[in-house]
């Protein structure tokens, strides 16, 4: 199943031009993309939008300023249009909150602490893609990314430039900023496009460097060359060189098994693939003997 929304231009009110989105924050009414004023009456706006949003796929909830309303939190939002229906009835000038898909990531811009700065230098030399754009009710921007792979990623970009994802929410146009009082607007309405490669490691945390058998580092320990040659095998060598050790060490009357898997597993090896190999490698000695 596919869990990237799909969007269609101008499907949902609000859309700006991207060139002056710096001087429109909360200070013009949504547009269409066309760029003539929404013709909705105001109280529909939010509404609307909600409505649009839950059947474009978002998952969508009522906040009260920036804080869920329902009992849940935002673990409760949905794109059900009946239970969407009911919470705009029930609490028409609600804002719109949505948690972004799981494969997905949006970069919060936020000028007052430093955003706009971190975003520069983040970007030095690049030109961002054009992708699915919100400018928020403090100047600020989201930015929204599909994932190139699954991996951890960090909680901020750096300072001003927080990394939301399926385990938060976002507000989303054109609801009302509860202390500027201007408007979220979207600034550019297209399907997100894939992180790019240069923002990649300040988003995803750094893997963890395999730690290295600090018995190996005794000079002349019994075994130590082999458990090294281990160590030094390369991607697509690594199951045949842990193979060939393993046999070597039972033939020389070694018991390497444990520095043997501690070298396997620093260069990536899974369990599974070490505890196969050297199965194979013993049975291998026995036939041979």
């Amino acid at each position: 199943m596919n869990k990237t929304p799909t969007v269609q231009a101008g499907a949902v009110s609000g859309v700006v031009d991207q060139s002056q989105c710096s001087n429109l924050a909360g200070q013009s009414i949504p547009l269409t993309l066309d760029r003539t004023p929404e013709t909705l009456p105001t109280n529909l706006w939010l509404p609307t939008a909600a409505h649009r949003y839950a059947r474009l796929g978002f998952k969508i909830g009522p906040l009260n300023g920036k804080v869920p309303m329902t009992p849940n939190g935002f673990k409760d939002f949905t794109t059900n249009l009946d239970q969407v229906r009911s919470w705009w009835e029930r609490w028409p000038g609600a804002n719109i909150g949505t948690t972004p898909p799981e494969g997905m990531a949006v970069l919060d811009i936020d000028p007052r602490n430093g955003g706009w700065e971190t975003w520069q230098r983040l970007n030095a030399g690049h030109r961002v893609p054009d992708t699915l754009m919100m400018l928020t009710g403090s100047h600020g921007l989201h930015f929204w990314f599909t994932l190139p792979y699954p991996g951890d990623l960090r909680g901020t970009a750096g300072e001003g430039v927080d990394v939301k994802t399926h385990t938060g929410y976002l507000v989303m146009p054109p609801s009302v900023h509860p202390i500027t009082g201007w408007y979220y607007l979207i600034a550019h309405w297209c399907t997100p496009v894939e992180l790019p490669t240069w923002l990649r490691a300040h988003i995803y945390k750094p893997v963890p460097k395999p730690v290295q058998a600090h018995w190996v580092s005794l000079e002349g320990a019994p075994g130590a060359g082999l458990v090294a040659t281990v160590e030094q095998a390369g991607e697509g060598q690594r199951n045949n060189v842990l193979h060939w050790a393993a046999c070597r060490a039972l033939e020389d009357g070694l018991d390497l098994t444990a520095e043997l898997t501690c070298a396997a597993e620093s260069i990536g090896l899974s369990d599974t693939e070490i505890h196969r190999t050297l199965t194979s490698a013993a049975n291998t000695v026995g036939r041979a003997a």
